[in-house]
């Protein structure tokens, strides 16, 4: 089915802006846009008149507003990521993973590529180093939407009303080990009904506790932990790209939690494309696979298409959709700079110089 995607039938998705989306990916759909997390409870949106129409337009072949990103890959010849994370058809509703960001965007580092409205230790660092006017133009309306506590409360109900058709929970934030609502949700949930629920948890891996609250917890309630680890290199190329992490620390935790990691996921930009084989090398010591699903688009002074030496990139990652994908698109010199710009005004705040430890 050449508009199907299987987003809609098994994922409920909104983002720190507090707007359901289709999928992680997708872009705006008019017809879910009057949707948000701090008004709309989760599954009275997944079973809204808009919801079941987009679906029934997916059966019928139409293109859905939003979702031009997969069409676009598509269209070059490549595998999206609704023809390979999403693929299996589902003709109904049966059961979904949650995957809400409702529980705030606290974060205890400040990823030099994220966007600022994920992560509240990286908007602090843009605002103090003025490096946030690079972002002016990026920024749209992706403000951070703090749910009101009355209506997350009732957001928690409803998902434990409908909790037959939760088959996953997807924890992210912010860092969301450190974030007092994971644990309201986590703890909110009936022991007889968490034992049949998986979790999965997009994380640093900074912290394992917070505030006298234990991963462990998790790992005995629930039925399956399974850990996405953000990571995007290691030793000082590492430290700087998500400053101000304590790498020793961090490696300490990959061993500890290593049964319960799903993978090392790497967010691909120009300061680590050039070196993805020696970052899968080095956590394969850990006995830990690598993957690139994240690929820096936005801001766009921070893409891979900027790089020189395209075409040997191309050549490299040829079997890689996602990287190829953006290597294509024209670069511009002058975006690159830019970058190297916008880096060096983040040293203001740094404790390592970027030259000391990047070749650029």
């Amino acid at each position: 089915m050449k508009t199907y995607c299987a987003a809609p039938f098994v994922d409920i998705y909104a983002d720190n802006s507090s707007r359901y989306r289709l999928c992680c990916r997708a872009g705006d759909n008019p017809s879910i846009s009057k949707y948000h997390t701090n008004e709309t409870l989760p599954f009275d949106f997944f079973f809204s008149d808009e919801m079941e129409q987009i679906r029934q337009d997916m059966f019928e072949g139409k293109q859905i507003k939003g979702c031009e990103v997969c069409y676009k890959i598509e269209e070059a010849g490549r595998e999206s990521w609704r023809l390979t994370r999403y693929s299996e058809v589902k003709h109904d509703v049966d059961k979904v993973r949650l995957k809400l960001r409702i529980g705030g965007s606290s974060c205890n580092l400040g990823c030099y590529m994220c966007q600022p409205y994920n992560s509240s230790t990286r908007r602090n660092e843009l605002k103090e180093t003025g490096a946030d006017s690079y972002f002016i133009e990026y920024m749209n309306n992706d403000e951070p939407v703090s749910i009101k506590r009355n209506f997350f409360d009732v957001s928690i109900d409803n998902i434990i009303d409908n909790i037959e058709f939760v088959e996953q929970i997807h924890l992210t934030g912010g860092e969301p080990l450190m974030l007092p609502r994971t644990w309201e949700l986590v703890e909110r949930i009936p022991d007889d009904l968490a034992s049949n629920i998986k979790i999965s948890m997009d994380t640093n891996l900074t912290i394992l506790e917070w505030k006298g609250k234990t991963i462990d917890y998790i790992i005995d309630k629930f039925r399956k932990l399974d850990l996405s680890v953000s990571c995007d290199h290691f030793g000082d190329k590492l430290a700087w790209i998500r400053y101000p992490i304590d790498v020793k620390s961090f490696e300490d935790n990959l061993i500890r939690m290593k049964e319960h990691i799903h993978c090392i996921n790497v967010t691909v930009s120009i300061l680590n494309a050039y070196d993805l084989k020696q970052i899968e090398e080095y956590y394969a010591q850990f006995g830990l696979k690598t993957q690139y699903h994240n690929v820096v688009v936005e801001p766009s002074f921070l893409s891979i298409k900027n790089l020189k030496d395209k075409e040997e990139l191309k050549e490299r990652y040829s079997e890689t959709p996602s990287i190829l994908h953006e290597l294509e698109k024209d670069s511009d010199e002058t975006e690159y700079e830019k970058g190297l710009e916008y880096c060096r005004t983040l040293e203001k705040n740094r404790n390592i110089k970027l030259i000391d430890v990047f070749e650029l």
